[in-house]
């Protein structure tokens, strides 16, 4: 039998996957709404890219929308920022948002950040402010979309800014207890897909042994807070309480599988 052709990008069954049934004008709320029912409906999930088990593209941001589409939203499975964020920003542009598609050097433990072209993002232009929109960051990380700008806003018992460093702007995170810490860096332009020609090979170098996709790492966002998985850590986010435990083999499959919404979130 020839292969299963894709379904095509579809904002009703979209908006049917995310279980969104509101307003859809282009609006903050409107945009606060579609963000919470993403990151809720749709986790992040690194272990099904590239799905077929193959070596990673040269270029990680070149994804086919309409593929992208059928797997996420028809077959009801996670996937990464460069799929998530390109549908959600599909998605958006599709009701009228005015976007950008963004580009950050993630933090890291020792306090630098990875290549700039690490992440993808959606930048979203609302009544003259640039606010991020970012459906596609395994977490913790922001709920409702963050409004570029130095001020703190408080979300789910969390603090986030973003402020201007050099060239860059940074955003920071802040739980209900402990430090200020940056998430990732950015440059509020916006990018093109070629930009990330050869980059899958810049990264791999800088991630060294750890590689892209070889540490399992899944995430999603509750009605409080976050779940995320890294490896056997286990990370939970709750009114920006955070708990931090390691699974055991008992447990690893049932809270994996929880984050994943393993057992019926397909709409095909």
């Amino acid at each position: 039998m020839p292969p299963r052709k894709p379904r095509p990008f579809d904002a009703a069954t979209y908006l049917r996957r995310l279980g969104y049934s509101g307003p859809l004008e282009p609006t903050l709320a409107t945009l606060c709404a579609l963000h919470r029912s993403h990151l809720r409906s749709i986790p992040y999930d690194n272990t099904r890219f590239p799905e077929e088990g193959g070596p990673l593209p040269g270029n990680l941001a070149d994804v086919d929308p309409d593929a992208a589409f059928d797997k996420i939203v028809v077959r009801g499975v996670g996937g990464i920022c460069f799929e998530l964020n390109l549908l959600m920003q599909l998605l958006l542009d599709t009701l009228g948002f005015a976007t950008l598609s963004l580009a950050a050097g993630v933090a890291q433990d020792d306090g630098t950040f990875s290549p700039d072209l690490s992440h993808r993002f959606i930048g979203v232009h609302v009544d003259d402010e640039l606010w991020l929109a970012d459906v596609g960051f395994a977490g913790p990380s922001f709920i409702e979309p963050v409004r570029v700008s130095p001020q703190e806003q408080v979300q789910y018992g969390c603090r986030f800014k973003v402020t201007e460093q050099g060239s860059r702007f940074v955003l920071h995170r802040k739980g209900a207890t402990g430090d200020w810490r940056a998430l990732y860096r950015f440059r509020k332009r916006s990018r093109t897909v070629g930009e990330w020609d050869g980059f899958t090979e810049r990264f791999q170098r800088f991630l060294g042994e750890s590689g892209i996709v070889s540490t399992t790492m899944v995430g999603r966002a509750t009605d409080t807070g976050h779940i995320v998985v890294v490896g056997r850590r286990h990370l939970k986010v709750d009114d920006g309480h955070e708990t931090v435990s390691v699974l055991g083999p008992g447990s690893y499959d049932a809270v994996v599988g929880a984050v994943l919404g393993r057992g019926g979130t397909a709409v095909g």
